[in-house]
């Protein structure tokens, strides 16, 4: 992750030379809470959409279809009274109470890309997050 910083950092400097403005990761590390959640989801779409794009060549297609699923799985967070009041708590085999969530992520199975992730309650079921994702899916995918 420090190099990814690194290196977004080293971009900002570089484009922004003729503003004088001069950025350092310590600066980013300190402000990364106050960036809105909104642009992670922003920017996970335009990625997608430029691999898309920029591979056409090499997609992999099972008879003409993209083929993606839909995986869910149980994660433990930080122990948090804002993450208590979202997600509630739970029990754990030793009864020490814990934060819990799940993570639903839809994938492109043969192009090996993430296509959406979401972080929902623990107590949503599989198919109601499943269908989260259908913003994403379009005519001629099989999921």
């Amino acid at each position: 992750m420090a190099i990814e910083i690194e290196g977004f950092v080293s971009y900002l400097n570089i484009h922004s030379m003729h503003s004088g403005l001069f950025f350092t990761p310590s600066a980013f590390i300190q402000n990364r809470k106050k960036i809105d959640p909104e642009v992670f989801s922003y920017l996970s779409e335009v990625i997608v959409e430029n691999f898309y794009i920029a591979s056409k060549a090499n997609r992999q297609f099972w008879k003409g279809l993209r083929v993606l699923a839909v995986d869910g799985s149980k994660i433990t967070l930080p122990f948090t009274q804002e993450l208590k009041k979202l997600f509630g708590v739970t029990t754990n085999q030793s009864l020490s109470q814990v934060v819990q969530g799940t993570v639903s992520i839809l994938y492109d199975l043969l192009n090996g890309i993430i296509l959406d992730a979401s972080l929902n309650s623990l107590y949503s079921g599989e198919r109601e997050l499943a269908l989260k994702h259908s913003g994403q899916w379009k005519a001629g995918d099989l999921i």
